[in-house]
């Protein structure tokens, strides 16, 4: 498992000067987020990976047309992995997925706003088969639906079992999701915090101690 994250943030500076301090605390996955993205474009992944080479930069564009220019748009700007959206055409997430593949982009479905998120990724898999996919309960979702972080990782596991599939999961994880992830059991890739750790006083502080949540039950081949 690893930790990914994500920068929900509207300040390329603060974004830049948080990735340089999580860096130096070990940081393995970032996100350019949305937010990010649309206020400052592509560009603003360019700077995140000038920030951390060493780590692998998200591009979390949510993908829902052109998947293929969208794709290649990301790769361009200094991507190691981007997002399109499993609520989209499935030409469109083919596109994506393949055209991605072929300039060395790796590719994650996010399967937010989904109302049956395991039954989608099957349908998608049948089609095409991505390197993640991403079990996203969204912040509106969150506030006003009442679904728990507990069905959204049993259905990230049940696919992970079922096809081997790498799984993310995602949606205003703290500690309390990521002890919840090591006590159950349940495999999955990627734990995706934002607010926890960029909203924190000491975000390299939050970010450790996660990291080594996640450190306790990593195998070797994690």
């Amino acid at each position: 498992m690893r930790l990914q994250v994500a920068l929900d943030l509207v300040d390329l500076r603060r974004a830049v000067e948080l990735t340089r301090e999580l860096c130096n605390a070990g940081l393995e996955v970032v996100e350019a987020g949305t937010p990010l993205i649309k206020l400052y474009g592509l560009p603003a992944v360019s700077a995140i990976k000038a920030a951390c080479p060493r780590a692998e930069v998200v591009a979390d564009i949510k993908t829902a047309d052109v998947g293929r220019l969208e794709a290649q748009l990301a790769r361009e700007f200094g991507a190691d992995w981007a997002t399109v959206l499993g609520a989209t055409n499935i030409e469109t997430i083919e596109d994506f997925v393949n055209g991605g593949r072929s300039m060395g982009l790796k590719t994650a479905v996010d399967l937010i706003g989904v109302s049956n998120p395991l039954e989608r990724a099957r349908e998608i898999l049948r089609s095409v088969a991505p390197d993640l996919f991403i079990f996203h309960l969204g912040i509106d979702a969150q506030r006003r639906t009442g679904l728990r972080f507990e069905e959204l990782l049993a259905a990230a596991s049940r696919l992970r079992e079922e096809t081997g599939i790498s799984v993310g999961v995602a949606g205003g994880i703290t500690e309390r999701e990521i002890e919840i992830v090591t006590r159950s059991g349940k495999r999955v890739d990627v734990i995706i915090v934002g607010r926890a750790i960029t909203g924190d006083a000491s975000p390299a502080s939050r970010f450790i101690i996660m990291n080594n949540i996640l450190k306790q039950v990593r195998s070797p081949s994690s």
